[in-house]
């Protein structure tokens, strides 16, 4: 008995059917929604690199539209808090089936934008950890992910939260660059 359940991880643990195994370039759309209030809904654009299901490696930048909201008084009375965010990621493609399971990071800059009688911003150095299944949907790559960003505090006129856990979908045309071969 120990045997087979011995046997029966093993097959679970070995990669996926060969087939799959190539390069391929990645261009494409996100749309994210961030729990701090200073990024909310997010639309941007992606580019990457997935090398033969072993690794993945790609840029994004995304528009955070933010959220407005009353402030005391004194002000002009509506504080708007927003963010632009670039980031390049890396992560280690595992094979789970048709599917790739991408555990990974991200680093780069978050450009706050606060509004309230004048414009100010701040760009902080952040660090994101994510998870990301990447599915083949009729011809493109659907990639749903959830990240953890922790960006530095930026100083601005009013507390804005710089950290805290955003969701997002890829939707990615894959355009296959090289085969690797055994």
């Amino acid at each position: 008995m120990k045997r087979a359940l011995g046997f029966a991880a093993l097959m679970a643990a070995l990669p996926a059917h060969a087939l799959a195994q190539h390069g391929e370039v990645q261009l494409g759309v996100v749309a994210s929604y961030g729990a701090p209030s200073s990024l909310r809904q997010g639309v941007g654009v992606v580019a990457g690199v997935a090398m033969g299901r072993l690794l993945y490696v790609g840029v994004r930048g995304v528009h955070h539209v933010g959220t407005t909201r009353a402030v005391a008084a004194g002000a002009s009375g509506n504080l708007s808090n927003g963010a632009q965010v670039l980031l390049a990621d890396i992560g280690l493609m595992i094979p789970v089936g048709p599917l790739e399971v991408v555990p990974g990071i991200a680093l780069g800059a978050m450009r706050f934008r606060q509004r309230d009688t004048e414009t100010t911003h701040a760009t902080k150095f952040v660090a994101a950890a994510g998870l990301s299944i990447q599915a083949r949907v009729a011809g493109l790559v659907v990639v749903p992910e959830v990240q953890y960003y922790a960006a530095r505090h930026p100083h601005l006129a009013y507390p804005t939260p710089h950290r805290g856990v955003v969701a997002a979908v890829r939707v990615v045309f894959p355009f296959e660059v090289r085969r690797i071969r055994y």
